[in-house]
């Protein structure tokens, strides 16, 4: 089952914006409001939606069959396994950080388990300093494994 991504590029700000923060989509297709992107089932998918002065950050992997338990994000259909959900422009800011930090340290993002990215969005919640804790967290995650 592919799943798709609206990615939108608005010239003006009171339009929402949307972009890939990570991914790697199988096909692009020509939309009325900007680009769709599609991803094969159980990949990793990092989505900014920017609106006005507002940010929200997903990231998710894409299943393999519809699941009415699974998680709803705007621009994306059908439903997907949620693994974080940010809405400040800061954390948003640290993710995309996490990112350029696992392709320094060449880390593949779609390898780790989404136990990792469960307990990333729970660092980012709390009140501890991120960039001490990450180094722990990618000791202590494993890589996925086929399910």
């Amino acid at each position: 089952m592919k799943t798709a991504v609206q990615l939108r590029h608005p010239a003006g700000k009171e339009v929402p914006r949307s972009e890939l923060l990570f991914g790697t989509p199988a096909a692009f297709v020509a939309g009325a409001l900007g680009p769709i992107a599609f991803f094969e089932s159980g990949e990793l998918v990092a989505y900014r939606i920017r609106y006005r002065r507002r940010t929200r950050v997903f990231v998710f992997r894409t299943l393999d069959v519809h699941d009415r338990l699974a998680a709803s994000v705007p621009g994306v259909q059908p439903q997907v396994q949620l693994l974080l959900d940010l809405h400040s422009a800061g954390r948003a800011r640290l993710v995309r950080g996490l990112f350029a930090y696992l392709a320094r340290r060449r880390h593949d993002p779609s390898s780790l388990s989404d136990a990792f990215y469960l307990r990333v969005g729970a660092v980012l919640g709390g009140r501890l300093p991120t960039h001490k804790t990450l180094g722990s967290l990618l000791t202590s995650s494993g890589t996925r494994t086929a399910e």
